[in-house]
């Protein structure tokens, strides 16, 4: 399953029906924070709302955990069984251990069967997988949007689907400017991904999305707590030769023209040295603690 997927898909169920974050926290008795990470994709909902949410939300729990519309009627009707199993020999025989352990067993069984399914439907997708995926431009077009404080759950949306989830990034925007900041190193980015040229595409190709997505953005800053690194739309459409960031928004030619250069190691090699790089001073990150609080 896609958390992402699942996320928008909770997302334009609420919308559609006109219903604020708030609103659906209170009817499942969980906090708005939660929806909202929900909807963001930082994980999944708790198995106890699962059905309390396709049911207020008017949409059915294969629709929820496959992340997308489907015909599934069968497959629906085995999570339904097997999750309300679950819930009530839970509450009824919590010292069962033997018995719970085979309920989770058997739901884990359904959620990997699901699992390689979307795995099979995704791969048809263009881009590399890796720890996250490098998705087509389709997989954001339908949020492209302006910065202001109207557009902020879209520009939200957009940034928080875009590859290198690592922790919970934040973002800020400014007369154009839009920084992106990791509450970790470059160099502890890339140890973890144990792929730097990974790491270089992910950044590359989400500069690349952002401003395709978000018309009004000159500019944007990817700080880490080593280093930032500043990219300007005019400095890579010039480099890339890109005509119109509109065109990109057609599928084929993303694929055409980001997508397969990505796949070029040295492309993004050379791409990358586009960035302007700062080394961060500890006095930011101490400015950056004491906004916070």
């Amino acid at each position: 399953m896609d958390p992402m997927k699942t996320g928008m898909i909770i997302y334009q169920a609420r919308k559609k029906l006109n219903m604020t974050q708030k609103e659906l926290a209170d009817k499942l008795f969980v906090s708005d924070k939660a929806v909202s990470k929900w909807e963001r994709g930082l994980c999944f909902p708790d198995i106890s709302v699962l059905i309390p949410l396709t049911e207020i939300l008017k949409i059915s729990l294969y629709d929820l955990l496959k992340g997308e519309k489907m015909n599934k009627e069968e497959v629906e009707e085995t999570l339904k069984n097997t999750i309300n199993y679950s819930n009530s020999e839970l509450k009824k025989k919590k010292k069962k251990y033997f018995i719970i352990s085979s309920i989770i067993i058997s739901i884990i069984t359904i959620i990997s069967i699901i699992c390689i399914i979307v795995i099979k439907q995704d791969s048809q997708l263009s881009g590399i997988i890796d720890r996250d995926t490098i998705h087509s431009i389709s997989y954001y077009s339908d949020y492209k949007t302006t910065i202001n404080e109207e557009n902020q759950e879209k520009l939200e949306l957009i940034i928080m689907k875009l590859p290198l989830k690592w922790k919970e990034r934040t973002f800020k925007t400014s007369d154009g400017i839009l920084e992106i900041n990791y509450d970790v190193t470059y160099k502890d980015v890339v140890k973890a991904y144990n792929d730097k040229t990974y790491v270089n595409r992910a950044m590359i190709n989400n500069v690349l999305v952002i401003f395709t997505t978000i018309s009004d953005v000159n500019t944007i800053k990817i700080r880490f707590n080593d280093n930032s690194y500043t990219i300007t739309r005019n400095k890579i459409t010039k480099e890339l030769s890109i005509a119109s960031y509109d065109e990109l928004l057609e599928e084929k030619v993303w694929k055409e023209e980001i997508s397969k250069k990505l796949e070029n190691d040295e492309f993004v090699n050379n791409t990358f040295k586009l960035f302007e790089v700062k080394k961060v001073l500890e006095s930011e990150l101490k400015k950056d603690l004491v906004s916070d609080k």
